[in-house]
């Protein structure tokens, strides 16, 4: 009796200290006013779960925004930082219409009213007010939205655009006329910029085609000038492209190393706030445009925020950015002008150190013998080989750096080894390294987790016993995969918002997705079906020997749910190990809800210190 109220007591300290990690006041993202940077969304979950919050850093205004019971992650801001602009969806579908609400507050109003619900990220504003443009999944296909603004009051809606291509998110003229966006042809994977007039007779301009391009931002002061990032030689880098000309000026610089992203561009400064990110580290600096002196600025080690508008501009010059580092959560840091050497948080946006963890950073060799990345931490008391979970990133074009995450702190304080891998895909190792995946999802991925697993295995970090895969969207692709390529080689395996049917992820999914997909698998289900088979972890179903649990959302619409109910259903008859935890929200529900986390989280470490080898399979009902 005592001994079963010990490890009830023990579990139930542990749950709580779990629910102090996810509770920790974080900051997630900053998006800024283009025009009136001093404004700003922060994405927090300083009141529980992550929601949006407008700041005004030079007045000291905030109020949060949205009060959403799954949480919020994405919102945007007009470019004179008046308005608001939230996807309002129903239980974080991600489906739904843009409505638009006043910075100080007010009610909310529908910009899209008269069209069905479509899947988007973003709103783009002109500097004048005059449009807001998007793009939506809408119709079986990708379209830009236009929306004439007049008096404060939206009024006419156009469909500007419409492809079977990849469409980025576009962006505005300073003045309404123009707007542009990057369409990326599925086959070739070639880019071009499209120029499109905003009212009245529509007129097409087409730039050269890219191996990449994105827009970020028109020139004020050059009509048919715009930021871009694209991708040279082997990497991501800002240029800015004159259509009248059709010509491309890259930013360049002897000390840039990786994909150099650009976090603000002030044109009145001639002045950019930019980001190398290179083999899983980050370095800030301070760029001119006239002079073209680069200055190294904030903190040395730790992570940013490293999307366009991502740092907050003050009167003095000063800059916020997002910070945090392994042990650290993620904050808000104010880098003091002039000299950009010194920084402090900000109070209302910040929290204390967790813990005191060493992080390492090593490389693994591939099968084919390339490097692969590995963040490495381990409890200080771990003196011999232990349990190790292996933390599997979504995308695929993310990237593991040094920063602040709860679950890894969950997985240590419960005995775990933590060991993020950035396998073939990942940002920052170059366009090789990225686009190794194309043409074969999953192979590569797979492979580079293997990697990570002899690595920790030879080095006696790893109970060769006791690896565990844990993955959430893409990263839970790769570990259902991973367990049919491989099925001797993991203890348990946990995912989270996963791909388990690629034909039935494509037939179910956004157009948004789909032609990502088709840029991936070099084709479609019809002209490439045997890729797809080959890809899919259900092809596999029958090799797989060990325990999985299953986490997803019933209204997730990037990672649809009939795929993860056919592959259920397959493992059930096959007598395999499968348990499945639904939960109601969308395809970032398991992140924004902070109780719904930390019951997952909880979940995940229980069935991964299940000493049962064998645990039974679940039918759903």
């Amino acid at each position: 009796m005592s001994i079963n109220m010990n490890k009830k007591s023990n579990q139930k300290k542990s749950q709580e200290r779990i629910r102090a990690l996810f509770q920790t006041s974080s900051v997630q993202y900053i998006f800024s006013a283009r025009c009136a940077s001093h404004r700003a969304i922060i994405v927090s979950n300083r009141s529980g779960n992550y929601q949006l919050h407008a700041v005004d850093f030079n007045t000291g205004f905030t109020r949060q925004i949205t009060h959403a019971r799954q949480g919020k992650l994405l919102g945007s801001i007009s470019t004179d930082g008046r308005y608001i602009y939230i996807l309002n969806d129903e239980d974080g579908s991600e489906y739904g219409h843009f409505v638009r609400v006043p910075f100080e507050g007010g009610m909310a109003e529908d910009i899209t009213p008269d069209t069905n619900t479509y899947f988007s990220y973003s709103v783009s504003t002109s500097n004048n007010g005059k449009i807001l443009c998007l793009t939506a999944a809408l119709d079986n296909c990708n379209n830009v939205l236009v929306v004439s603004e007049d008096e404060g009051e939206t009024s006419i809606l156009k469909k500007r655009y419409s492809s079977d291509h990849s469409l980025s998110e576009p962006i505005c003229s300073p003045d309404g006329t123009l707007v542009c966006i990057s369409e990326t042809n599925s086959k070739t994977k070639l880019s071009i910029l499209i120029l499109l007039s905003a009212k009245n007779t529509l007129t097409i301009t087409r730039s050269r085609s890219f191996t990449g391009i994105t827009p970020l931002a028109f020139s004020t002061t050059k009509p048919q000038e715009i930021l871009t990032l694209v991708q040279v030689r082997d990497w991501h880098r800002p240029a800015f492209y004159d259509f009248a000309r059709n010509r491309m000026a890259e930013v360049k610089h002897p000390a840039f190393r990786g994909d150099i992203w650009v976090l603000q561009w002030d044109e009145s400064r001639d002045q950019m706030v930019l980001c190398d990110v290179y083999h899983a580290e980050q370095k800030l600096y301070l760029y001119n445009t006239r002079t073209k002196k680069l200055k190294r600025i904030g903190p040395k080690t730790g992570s940013f925020n490293f999307h366009f508008d991502s740092t907050a501009l003050l009167k003095d010059g000063s800059i916020v950015v997002k910070w945090s580092d392994f042990n650290i959560p993620s904050h808000l840091i104010n880098i003091y002008a002039p000299h950009y050497d010194t920084w402090k948080k900000i109070p209302e946006w910040s929290s204390k150190k967790i813990h005191a963890y060493d992080v390492e950073h090593k490389w693994a060799r591939a099968s084919d013998n390339e490097r692969i990345h590995m963040l490495i931490v381990r409890p200080r008391t771990a003196k011999k080989p232990i349990p190790f979970v292996i933390d599997i990133h979504g995308g695929p074009h993310g990237v593991v750096m040094n920063e602040y995450s709860p679950e890894a702190h969950a997985w240590l304080q419960n005995g775990f080894g933590y060991c993020a891998v950035n396998y073939r895909g990942s940002i920052g190792f170059g366009k090789k390294f990225e686009q190794k995946i194309y043409g074969h999802p999953g192979k590569w991925e797979v492979r580079d987790i293997v990697a990570a697993r002899g690595w920790l295995v030879k080095k006696k970090y790893a109970d060769e016993e006791q690896v565990v895969l844990y993955g959430w969207s893409w990263g839970g692709y790769v570990t259902l995969l991973a367990l049919g390529k491989y099925p001797n080689l993991w203890y348990r395996a946990i995912a989270g918002a996963s791909i388990a049917d690629c034909i039935m992820q494509y037939e179910d999914e956004p157009a948004y997705f789909k032609t990502q997909d088709q840029e991936r698998f070099k084709g479609t289900p019809k002209t490439n079906r045997a890729r797809y088979i080959k890809s899919s972890p259900s092809t596999y179903a029958h090799r797989i020997q060990t325990p999985i649990l299953l986490l997803h959302g019933e209204n997730d619409a990037r990672c649809p749910t009939r795929q993860i109910k056919y592959f259920v259903e397959i493992l059930h008859n096959l007598k395999k190990y499968i348990s499945v935890e639904w939960f109601a929200s969308g395809h970032i529900g398991g992140f924004t809800n902070t109780v719904l986390r930390v019951k997952l989280i909880n979940k995940a470490i229980q069935f991964a210190r299940n000493g049962q080898r064998k645990v039974p399979s679940k039918k759903l009902s």
